[in-house]
């Protein structure tokens, strides 16, 4: 069993009808590590200055509840990625290789090979090896559950914690609190099998062209 997990969310631009040529870039970073065994230990939370369309559509506005505040005073990413790397060494975790000693979370494939992808080329930095391989909490649920739509989608983080009997936290479509989220997921995943390991199951896909979710 790895020593740690990180649970990492995040927020980027988003425009509505949508664009194809759309540029998505982080707005909000928001991060978890926990023990083996589900314990918090410490959390990130930071907003990101975008830099192709720095004004915030009312889309995203709307969707996110971010203000356009929140981004202008905000760092870009190159700085807030530095420091998120700062407080993930500082609590133990090792962002040297890709077998490293925490395992990644997230709620679906999007953050990492869209996002962060997308981001890190925009941005000239090299895409993460310790983000190259990261655990799907969406098809651990499937897993667990036995849930699968008859749409063939996956689900929702509201229609997780709904089946799990649990409540959601804070404002959907914030990172920090969709965060929070995951955690109550995973906490509700060992309820119904005690020990889940919740291995890496999904991987960093270097030809992934952008998508849009109702792709």
């Amino acid at each position: 069993m790895v020593r740690y997990f990180m649970v990492i969310d995040l927020e980027a631009t988003c425009v509505y009808p949508r664009q194809h040529d759309w540029q998505p870039e982080i707005i909000e970073i928001g991060a978890i590590i926990l023990d083996s065994k589900l314990n918090e230990i410490s959390e990130f939370q930071e907003f990101v200055q975008p830099v192709v369309n720095s004004t915030l559509s009312s889309f995203c506005l709307d969707l996110t509840k971010i203000t356009q505040a929140n981004v202008d005073r905000a760092d870009t990413f190159p700085d807030v990625y530095e420091r998120m790397l700062t407080w993930m060494r500082s609590n133990g975790l090792n962002t040297t290789s890709r077998s490293g000693n925490f395992t990644l979370v997230t709620d679906g494939i999007f953050d990492y090979n869209q996002y962060i992808q997308h981001q890190c080329k925009l941005c000239k930095l090299e895409y993460p090896e310790w983000a190259k391989s990261f655990s799907n909490i969406k098809s651990h649920f499937m897993y667990v559950l036995r849930a699968r739509k008859a749409n063939g989608r996956t689900h929702s983080m509201s229609e997780m914690t709904e089946k799990l009997g649990i409540e959601m936290d804070g404002q959907l479509h914030r990172a920090l609190d969709d965060a929070k989220t995951i955690v109550k997921i995973m906490k509700g995943i060992r309820g119904r099998r005690p020990g889940f390991p919740f291995n890496t199951n999904a991987t960093y896909r270097p030809d992934w062209t952008l998508r849009f979710f109702d792709d």
